[in-house]
């Protein structure tokens, strides 16, 4: 099935594209598909998930909602990853 995932902020910058379409297995999940990009893109997995399973750096959505890393993901839908927002 075909996705498109979007990059925001630093994600945009570390991957050099704000978007891409990507063919993924039928029941992939968010986690999984945070997986294949970390192959797909190795500074993800350099820059942003150094540690084992910290996902702690990255918000996600999906079709404009926020969405957990166990969220089944279907043909055509969007991903936005982008990182956590704080402010003061």
């Amino acid at each position: 099935m075909r996705i498109r995932v979007r990059y925001f902020a630093r994600f945009r910058s570390l991957v050099g594209t704000g978007e891409e379409e990507l063919e993924v297995p039928e029941g992939t999940t968010i986690g999984g598909l945070i997986e294949i990009l970390k192959e797909r893109h190795p500074v993800l997995k350099n820059e942003v998930f150094a540690e084992d399973d910290d996902l702690a750096d990255v918000n996600v959505s999906r079709n404009g909602s926020y969405v957990g890393f166990d969220e089944v993901l279907e043909d055509g839908d969007v991903v936005a990853l982008f990182p956590p927002v704080s402010g003061g």
